[in-house]
């Protein structure tokens, strides 16, 4: 009877458990989760594209060379794709309730009108 007691105690916790993990929001998390992760596989190309910037570069005469050629290229050659897409994305938006969505009749207020003001 008492092992009977601690399998249901068990399984008890192994549904609490569960439940808390499925109240994670996982779609709020997942954009920058998938962003984060694509950042990190894309960054050998984005030396290797950095490295190419620079061998041109220094192939027209734009890079001083005097005291050599550096092993790692200048941060001025590095994409930042990733840092551009995410500022640029911000867009602002008009506050829910900035104007009115309708406008009461004068004579009798249970009708309502659309609001015909400007829709900025």
């Amino acid at each position: 009877m008492h092992d009977f007691l601690k399998g249901i105690w068990l399984v008890l916790w192994i549904f609490t458990l569960l439940g808390v993990l499925s109240l994670v929001p996982l779609d709020k998390y997942e954009k920058d989760y998938v962003t984060e992760l694509r950042k990190i596989k894309s960054e050998p190309q984005r030396r290797l594209d950095a490295t190419y910037r620079y061998i041109e570069a220094v192939e027209d005469g734009k890079e001083d060379i005097s005291n050599g050629i550096l092993a790692e290229p200048p941060a001025k050659y590095y994409d930042n794709y990733y840092y551009q897409s995410t500022a640029s994305k911000e867009v602002v938006k008009e506050k829910k309730y900035s104007r009115p969505l309708y406008v009461r009749d004068k004579n009798n207020p249970n009708i309502l009108y659309p609001y015909p003001g400007p829709k900025h």
